[in-house]
């Protein structure tokens, strides 16, 4: 969709109010050089306003914003995916699934971004595959198995194991 002079101005505007840390100057200098190619992958201005909502608010497995800039608002992505309208025949994203959890793009997998965060999983395998196909995670196995060697009771060697309620 090419975007009017009207359009282009209120939707700067609009997402310059949902995210006031994208300059409004960036913003407007980035969909004029999406008008000058192709355009946006929006089906119509409703369209594009709930991409640019849906773009601007998502959030990084820590709770911060996923977005730090607003230069990819007008490139394929799921915000024009999952807000395009039903029978919508806008652009499609054609991100890769993730090797290890193929119903998350490989860019984005918050299934590895979880792993990452807990030490399980080194960044740069982000969207790859780092067990075994059909193998159970090792590596987290391993860590509960050293966290219970952990817990063995000093005076008797014994693993400890907490009392069941009613025991």
């Amino acid at each position: 969709m090419i975007l009017t002079k009207s359009q282009g101005e209120r939707l700067t505007r609009m997402i310059a109010a949902m995210r006031p840390d994208f300059e409004s100057n960036g913003i407007a200098r980035i969909l004029q050089k999406a008008n000058q190619n192709e355009g946006i992958p929006a089906h119509d201005m409703n369209h594009a306003i709930r991409a640019a909502a849906h773009y601007t608010t998502q959030l990084a497995p820590d709770g911060s914003h996923a977005k730090h800039t607003p230069a990819m608002y007008p490139a394929t992505g799921q915000h024009w995916d999952q807000t395009a309208p039903t029978g919508s025949r806008h652009k499609r994203h054609q991100e890769p699934p993730c090797e290890e959890h193929p119903t998350y793009d490989a860019r984005t997998c918050a299934c590895c971004w979880a792993d990452i965060k807990l030490g399980e999983r080194p960044e740069n395998m982000l969207g790859k595959r780092i067990h075994a196909e059909g193998k159970p995670n090792a590596f987290g196995a391993q860590a509960v198995k050293q966290a219970l060697q952990a817990l063995k009771s000093p005076e008797h060697g014994e693993e400890y194991l907490p009392q069941q309620p009613g025991a």
